[in-house]
């Protein structure tokens, strides 16, 4: 595991006439400058007495991130951009900005997504008892031309259990004590692409932390308005999938090949069903790129996990 190495100088003390707020929000961003500017522009609507600031930790962006931050300074409470390029990676980002935070809470979100106008008070006061939080994404609103192209669209999630191990927070909108975050060494910055937040989040419960499901937080989740994009989305997820069973098996997560063998099948199964219906044809290509990470992940980290 690489663990967190914060970048740059940290963050000034507070002072009688800039205290420390309670909260910080990390948006960890890579060329966002064109979904940016909404998710700023809710984050500048949040209904809350609850003091906060947000850090936005820029992956190396060669677009106009920084100007688009910039064009914010002012609306958005404690506005500041952080240089996170010194590694790719949305961990790293995630580090970096959780080093750069003031706030005794750190909440994530992503900059490709709009928070609900009471998501900083709802999942603010959730972490004054629990010590990470999960919180509730919306598929529908943002998503118009997603399922247009014959993607589907599955509406309101919040944590999973798809691994059949420990629950874990989707990274759009999920939060956790500073305190936890030092005491496991942060984000695991070997988890690139795929198994981000899961592997935190795992490591936190390991440790003796609770996560706690808030569903009264949402935020509208962007999903790729690209087919091929989102076909190798889950070939990373798929690819990554095998980095987490390595990493987490010892601690119980399972690999249930009777399972696997039906996925494997009902994926097969879509072949025929997919000539002439174009969605099934979109879901047989992504669930079939999801297997085919799965191979090759089992090969790269020399597990079987199928």
């Amino acid at each position: 595991m690489t663990a967190a190495t914060p970048a740059g100088p940290p963050p000034g003390p507070s002072t009688p006439d800039t205290p420390a707020p309670l909260a910080s929000v990390v948006i960890p961003v890579r060329n966002g400058a064109a979904t940016l500017p909404a998710q700023l522009e809710s984050l500048a609507r949040q209904r809350t007495a609850r003091s906060f600031e947000v850090v936005v930790a820029d992956n190396g962006s060669t677009d106009g991130t920084a100007d688009v931050v910039r064009s914010f300074e002012g609306r958005v409470p404690g506005l500041r951009l952080v240089d996170a390029s010194g590694r790719a990676g949305a961990n790293h980002a995630r580090n970096v900005g959780t080093a750069a935070a003031r706030g005794t809470q750190v909440l994530m979100c992503d900059a490709d997504d709009e928070t609900d106008e009471d998501w900083v008070e709802v999942m603010s006061a959730a972490l004054d008892t629990a010590d990470a939080v999960a919180g509730r994404v919306d598929r529908t609103r943002l998503n118009a031309d997603v399922a247009a192209l014959g993607l589907r669209v599955d509406g309101m999630s919040g944590l999973s259990t798809q691994h059949d191990f420990l629950p874990w927070p989707i990274g759009a909108n999920a939060g956790y004590r500073r305190a936890a975050w030092e005491q496991v060494g942060g984000f695991d910055e070997d988890y690139v692409r795929g198994g981000t937040e899961t592997e935190f989040f795992w490591r936190l419960q390991l440790a003796g932390f609770t996560l706690v499901d808030v569903p009264g937080s949402l935020v509208h989740y962007r999903m790729r308005p690209d087919v091929q994009k989102s076909v190798k989305q889950m070939y990373i997820w798929g690819r990554q999938a095998p980095m987490l069973y390595r990493d987490f098996r010892r601690h119980g997560m399972p690999w249930k090949p009777v399972r696997s063998l039906r996925y494997w099948l009902w994926v097969l199964s879509l072949a025929p069903r997919s000539v002439r219906d174009r969605t099934r044809r979109i879901e047989l290509r992504r669930h079939a790129a999801y297997l085919a990470g799965r191979v090759v992940g089992s090969i790269k980290y020399r597990v079987l996990y199928l």
